[in-house]
């Protein structure tokens, strides 16, 4: 091999001119007398320290052909993987470049010229892009891919398909048909994701349910302007200039200002609100005007964790002042529909669970109240839903039943620990399981009207602030 490019190299040589000859000679040695001249005078010769020549301030810009030279490439791939795994619940792998997409073999592949600075690092990953990172219940039916560089001396799957924006991979599964990880799951760190592309961006789904499609078709679209590809089905080799595969998970409903580029639950808010054209921004504001009538939701759970006295709470509420809707969305409702109900309300009642998600429906100022049923779930429950509603500007007051309150009391007596004492269930055998199954599915609530009466007022009062 070195020999027949050795043999080229001197066909190439021997075809110069003399008069060219000549002068690539003098050229030659002028060169080499400058590099000994530089070479002795190195101990006088005073350059810039490398911090200072690397520092964005002292070195000026690069030509825009430096910069998609292959070899700064390669440099930057030698400091910065494509994947990082270091998340407790997303692995996230984010490239830019040439690269290829082959569904069939769940597959990404960054194309590189070369991998000679690559070696220190990881060069393939394992990823599954859901991101409840570490549940194997979750991520049990969620398609594993493979992400790694590929040389352009091996070879190539062929594009089919090239597009000119950035593409976002991600799987539904997980815990789907629960509103509330329907929307901690995928729908808010898909907004972390990708509202920055402004629609310019195309979502590749794993996993595609197609009840989900359906029910969140509105805010997809917002999201993304193009044709969402069924990644499980897709026989194409699609070729993007910016892959990010699995999305971006900050805390249960919650975005993390600081990781997101300054957006927040705020922000998020807007966003549900615009997507479906939801009318009211902000919530009744009481002045001397007593004859106002506020709207209170009460979710009115069917199965656990219900509430036992509907009527008779709507009429405490009715009581109080404000007008009640007593609502669930029902199963063959739309979301956007359910999502208007919610919006036209200026406060919401629930016990502790997934019909509380709807407050991302209400407007700015709204009151949400949450109910904590037995079982030491306060802090639970305020982490839940209490931040998210605080980071939406919206009022939140959180109200723990009494035993009393408790269908646990007719099951199990007054006395009995699981009602007294709620931790000795998880120090059992089988702790969490039986704390789970007993105070998440197997209790529902009877408000104590002259208890709860108090926090009814409370509710009216922040409609005035």
């Amino acid at each position: 091999m070195m020999m027949g490019s050795q043999a080229k190299f001197l066909r190439c040589f021997s075809r110069v001119e003399p008069q060219t000859l000549s002068f690539a000679i003098f050229t030659g040695c002028f060169l080499i007398s400058m590099a000994l001249l530089v070479l002795s005078a190195g101990y006088f010769v005073s350059f810039p320290s490398l911090g200072s020549w690397l520092s964005p301030h002292a070195a000026p810009p690069l030509p825009s052909a430096q910069v998609n030279d292959t070899n700064n490439q390669n440099v930057d791939l030698s400091r910065k993987p494509l994947c990082d795994t270091s998340d407790r619940r997303a692995d996230i792998c984010d490239m830019e470049g040439d690269i290829r997409i082959q569904a069939s073999s769940s597959s990404i592949f960054f194309v590189t010229s070369s991998i000679q600075n690559t070696t220190e690092l990881q060069d393939s990953w394992k990823i599954k892009p859901h991101p409840r990172k570490g549940d194997h219940a979750a991520l049990s039916r969620v398609t594993e891919m493979s992400v790694g560089y590929l040389s352009t001396e091996e070879d190539l799957p062929k594009c089919d398909i090239n597009s000119t924006v950035p593409a976002v991979i991600f799987a539904t599964g997980g815990y789907m048909g629960n509103f509330f990880h329907e929307v901690t799951d995928l729908i808010i760190p898909l907004y972390i994701s990708s509202h920055k592309f402004n629609g310019e961006v195309q979502f590749l789904i794993s996993e595609m349910l197609p009840w989900w499609m359906t029910k969140y078709e509105i805010l997809l679209k917002k999201l993304s302007h193009y044709e969402i590809i069924n990644f499980n089905n897709d026989t194409m080799v699609r070729c993007y200039p910016r892959v990010i595969v699995g999305i971006a998970f900050h805390k249960d409903m919650g975005i993390d200002p600081a990781r997101s580029g300054g957006v927040t639950m705020f922000d998020f808010g807007q966003f549900i609100r615009s997507s479906y054209s939801l009318e009211r921004d902000t919530a009744i504001q009481l002045g001397a005007d007593r004859d106002k009538r506020p709207r209170l939701l009460i979710i009115a759970r069917s199965r656990t964790r219900r509430f036992t006295n509907v009527n008779e709470i709507a009429g405490m509420v009715e009581w109080e002042g404000f007008e009640p809707v007593v609502a669930e969305i029902k199963k063959n409702q739309s979301l956007a529909e359910f999502a208007r109900i919610v919006n036209s309300c200026d406060a919401i009642l629930g016990v502790h669970g997934a019909g509380l998600t709807n407050l991302i429906f209400l407007p700015t100022n709204a009151v949400v109240i949450q109910v904590v049923p037995l079982g030491g779930l306060e802090m639970f429950c305020y982490s839940d839903y209490g931040v998210p509603t605080l980071d939406m500007k919206m009022k939140y007051l959180q109200y723990s039943i009494s035993i009393m309150e408790s269908s646990l009391v007719d099951r199990y007596g007054i006395t009995d620990p699981v009602v007294t004492n709620p931790k000795s269930v998880l120090a059992q055998k089988e702790g969490w399981r039986n704390w789970t199954s007993i105070y998440f599915f197997n209790q529902d609530v009877k408000l104590d009207g002259g208890r709860f009466s108090s926090f009814l007022i409370h509710a009216r009062e922040l409609l005035r602030r």
